[in-house]
């Protein structure tokens, strides 16, 4: 305690030299002239600390023990510090840094997400900037309970979310909501009907009342597998599981245009260089894209921390790439051939399973449009399972 006052007081060392040093000490303790760590290097001489402000006085009580006091070294905070009063600049800022060490981390410029495997990580990161927790937030204003409250109401995927603050750091941890798994009940009355009209190929029934078989022209909608099994003296009750082929035919029309805009490169290309700061954009260099149509490809470089901590900092840069649209004539074999593949790919989605077994294409071109009829023939599965109306006796 008493090295950290005189510190700041400010000490020297001294040596006492003379015929009788111990006397000098006796005579400096009756003028009340404070010193400590003292040191007897021979029969003649004593080194000890003295204050800065007592050195004057100690050397006149010295000389009238007939002893001689001599300043050595001087220590303390005037010593090491004192410069800094000749530079106020240096001063000012120093004073500028202890602040911004002590105010900056009560703000939170880094977010790190964890706990999410559905829900993206930007999504979260977005839906808390619109709640004014982003990057620069005051840290004891995150009130993590308010946050939660609006947050699960924007994001309903989310069943609970915290948000832990370390510095300038806070950890969004979240948990997500388990997606219901549908519940099969097997004595729940269930019918398989047809979801499009055609001839029966294959049919495999696994529970249930069968109504149909290999051969059979249903129509759409058309009941397959009853759930209610007339037994003679009671009615058994299932849900219906089948798996029935048909052979279908369906028709389809596909249209693209006569002509198409392609792309003139003009050969002008400029790049523009901005300063993002979180979610603000500063501009360095160059200018935006204009009224013309251009291409664009950015690169954006971040800054990173020792860690692989990223800073919301970076630099974005555009190139951009000026052209002229010009009005061509599509390739009509090109042009067959999109619409085929249209035509073949929507089929396919709206089957559950099957194939394409055969195809009738009719191209015709009027009123600036390739136009494309098509029939095709397909093996398909066409059952549906739906639920059953309760059967009652009369």
């Amino acid at each position: 305690m008493w090295s950290v006052i005189w510190f700041f007081m400010g000490c020297c060392r001294a040596r006492i030299t003379g015929a009788s040093p111990e006397w000098a000490l006796n005579k400096l303790s009756q003028a009340r002239i404070a010193f400590r760590d003292m040191k007897k290097t021979d029969d003649f001489t004593i080194e000890l600390l003295l204050p800065v402000k007592d050195i004057l006085r100690a050397q006149a009580v010295c000389t009238r023990a007939m002893c001689q006091l001599e300043e050595e070294k001087r220590y303390g905070f005037r010593q090491i510090f004192g410069g800094l009063f000749h530079r106020p600049v240096l001063l000012i800022l120093l004073s500028l840094a202890a602040a911004a060490a002590i105010a900056v981390p009560k703000f939170v410029f880094f977010y790190t997400v964890t706990g999410n495997e559905r829900v993206p990580s930007e999504l979260i990161l977005r839906t808390l900037d619109e709640l004014g927790v982003g990057v620069g937030a005051y840290g004891p204003s995150i009130k993590p309970q308010a946050i939660k409250n609006k947050i699960l109401c924007r994001i309903p995927e989310l069943k609970w979310i915290t948000i832990q603050q370390s510095g300038m750091r806070a950890t969004v941890v979240v948990r997500e909501r388990e997606a219901p798994e549908p519940v099969y009940v097997r004595k729940a009355p269930r019918n398989v009907i047809a979801s499009h009209a055609g001839m029966l190929t294959r049919v495999s029934v696994l529970a249930g009342n069968s109504l149909c078989k290999v051969g059979d022209s249903v129509t759409q909608g058309q009941l397959l597998v009853s759930a209610y099994t007339d037994l003679g003296y009671k009615t058994q009750v299932s849900g219906a599981l089948a798996e029935i082929y048909a052979k279908t035919w369906r028709k389809s029309q596909t249209v693209t245009p006569q002509t198409e805009l392609q792309k003139l490169p003009t050969g002008q290309t400029r790049k523009h260089v901005s300063l993002r700061i979180g979610s603000r954009r500063i501009t360095l260099y160059g200018a935006g894209a204009g009224a013309v149509d251009c291409d664009k490809q950015t690169q954006y470089h971040q800054f990173a921390l020792p860690g692989g901590i990223f800073l919301p900092v970076g630099i974005e840069i555009t190139q951009i790439s000026d052209y002229d649209t010009i009005e061509n004539k599509t390739d009509e074999a090109q042009a067959r051939k999109l619409l085929r593949a249209c035509a073949r790919q929507q089929q396919m989605q709206d089957m559950i399973a099957g194939e394409i077994l055969a195809e009738n294409l009719v191209y015709a071109c009027s009123g600036g449009v390739y136009s494309q009829y098509a029939q095709f023939t397909c093996e398909e599965m066409i059952a549906r399972s739906v639920d059953a109306e309760i059967f009652k006796d009369d």
